[in-house]
């Protein structure tokens, strides 16, 4: 009787543990974590021009500010920061560069024959990479630069901190552990290029630039991260094929 009643709880046993093992291959098989990490690294890099094309010395004008405008005053020069040409850039980039992530994951599911998560992700990445790219192009229409804790160069990096923010939406999608973390660590590097809290703790901060090139710091420390984080997934990744 005992062997009779035990036999069928040993199959369910089995049969639990097997589509565990099938849920954790199917979740395995959906992921391509890298593309995202190693395409949007490129994307912040590709940024740099545009920043630069939106800095102008000009002659010191004390009632810009009063006009909406940016003035970063550096050894007695006036430089004139205009974010349209990076928000630009960062609307248009993120909207190509996350249509391409659900293309590439939605080519992976068709061809492994699994189904693929990814559209909440997207639409959460374009959403978020919209309302700041807006927000860095017009900041100075708007005298957010001046409103806010650490000026122009904090507001124009705001693109960077969207990009953290929608890894913990594809960290959730994949439930991937591994993901959370790197999306907790990017997006404090992110806060710190933003310069959140003080002055003083910007990446930007004391990096001796000048407010033509101040912007650099902070976009080279962000897209090695992500690129770096995009290397280290890939290989996981094909460790475990």
């Amino acid at each position: 009787m005992t062997d009779q009643s035990g036999a069928p709880m040993a199959a369910a046993r089995q049969a639990l543990s097997t589509t565990r093992d099938l849920t954790r291959r199917v979740r395995f098989a959906q992921r391509k974590t890298w593309f995202p990490l190693a395409l949007l690294g490129m994307v912040v890099l590709a940024a740099v021009p545009f920043y630069r094309l939106g800095r102008h010395v000009v002659a010191c004008d004390p009632v810009l500010g009063a006009r909406g405008g940016v003035q970063i005053i550096h050894q007695g020069a006036c430089v004139q920061v205009d974010g349209r040409p990076a928000g630009i850039y960062w609307i248009l980039a993120f909207v190509l560069a996350y249509t391409a992530i659900a293309a590439v994951y939605l080519h992976r599911a068709r061809s492994r024959g699994v189904g693929a998560r990814i559209l909440p992700y997207v639409g959460s990445g374009i959403g978020a990479g919209l309302v700041c790219g807006i927000t860095a192009a017009w900041a100075h229409e708007l005298d957010l630069a001046g409103r806010w804790p650490a000026g122009p160069v904090a507001v124009g990096m705001v693109p960077l901190l969207s990009i953290g923010l929608t890894l913990f939406v594809l960290a959730r999608l994949e439930r991937n552990a591994a993901l959370l973390v790197f999306a907790v660590g990017y997006t404090v590097i992110a806060l710190l290029a933003c310069g959140i809290g003080t002055r003083g703790l910007g990446v930007n901060a004391a990096a001796g630039f000048g407010p033509m090139w101040g912007f650099l710091p902070g976009l080279i420390t962000a897209a090695g991260v992500l690129l770096l984080g995009g290397a280290c997934f890939a290989l996981a990744e094909r460790t475990r094929l």
